[in-house]
């Protein structure tokens, strides 16, 4: 191998190393008996006017070893304050993903209240919970889901 292609190999290394993951932050916002529902308060960004964030149900009970939980991917368009749902994710008590599936559902109105009237206000009137907050979902079941 030339030493110009060991070279190309060795920084494209360490590029791939040195590239950080996307940073989470998990807060809880609203629960029920059977589940609490959390928000990746680092994906409110928005691009093009359109704010994305992962929305994550997780069981309200159950043990620290417990990781089952399912992950929604939401879109907010605030200039017209029309939601709508993309990716969703479940994944089994072990953790491992074993259902993806994408809604790509229409744009519409989203509700004032409830789940999606939450992430409407998280996405467009830069409010947050007032909650603790977790770097991964796995870090909020370990700690006692949020209680």
């Amino acid at each position: 191998m030339s030493a110009i292609v060991k070279w190309l190999m060795a920084g494209f290394a360490g590029l791939v190393v040195a590239t950080p993951a996307a940073a989470e932050s998990w807060s809880r916002f609203s629960s029920s008996d059977r589940t609490v529902y959390l928000v990746d308060l680092d994906a409110l960004t928005p691009v093009e006017g359109v704010v994305t964030t992962r929305l994550a149900r997780v069981p309200a009970q159950g043990p620290a070893t417990d990781l089952s939980r399912e992950t929604e991917e939401v879109m907010v368009r605030c200039s017209d304050g029309q939601s709508r749902s993309g990716a969703s994710v479940t994944y089994d008590a072990s953790g491992a993903e074993t259902d993806r599936y994408s809604e790509d559902t229409p744009w519409e109105a989203t509700p004032n209240g409830g789940v999606y009237g939450a992430i409407k206000s998280f996405a467009c009137d830069n409010m947050r919970p007032e909650s603790k907050s977790w770097p991964t979902i796995q870090a909020f079941i370990e700690d006692g889901r949020g209680k």
